[in-house]
C-alpha cells in the first residue's frame, strides 16, 4: 500500500492537478506529453553540479565522468551561470527548444 502511495505522490508531482494524477495512476493511463522536456524523474530531483571542464567528452581521450552524472543530460549538471556561459540562455529556454536542436547545441558544447 506505501508503494502505491509513493507512486500516487510521484504522479502528482509531475502533474499539476492532484486528482487528474490519481485518476491516471488509478486507470493505468499515462501521460501524453513529452518527457524529453526535462519531466523525467532524475531532472526532477537535484542534480549535483560539476564544473563544465568535468563534463566535456572527448572522442579521442576519452575523459572520464565522475560518479553519478546522467550522461544523457550531462548539461542538467551545470550551474545556472555556467549554463548560461555555456549556451547563452537560461535552463528554462533550453528546454523550449526542440530535442535536435539541444542536442546540437550539446554538440558545440562537447556534452553530447
Amino acid at each position: 500500500m506505501t508503494q502505491v502511495l509513493e507512486l500516487v505522490r510521484l504522479c502528482e508531482m509531475l502533474t499539476p492537478n492532484p486528482e487528474a494524477a490519481a485518476h491516471l495512476f488509478m486507470n493505468g493511463e499515462t501521460r501524453r506529453e513529452r518527457m524529453d522536456r526535462g519531466n523525467s524523474l532524475p531532472s526532477i530531483l537535484e542534480q549535483k553540479i560539476y564544473p563544465y571542464e568535468a563534463l566535456i567528452v572527448t572522442h579521442r581521450g576519452r575523459s572520464k565522468l565522475p560518479p553519478g552524472v546522467d550522461r544523457t543530460r550531462l548539461e542538467r549538471h551545470l550551474s545556472p551561470e555556467e549554463f548560461q556561459q555555456v549556451f547563452g540562455m537560461p535552463t528554462a529556454e533550453f528546454d523550449r527548444l526542440s530535442l535536435w536542436k539541444r542536442n546540437e547545441l550539446k554538440k558545440k558544447a562537447s556534452l553530447f
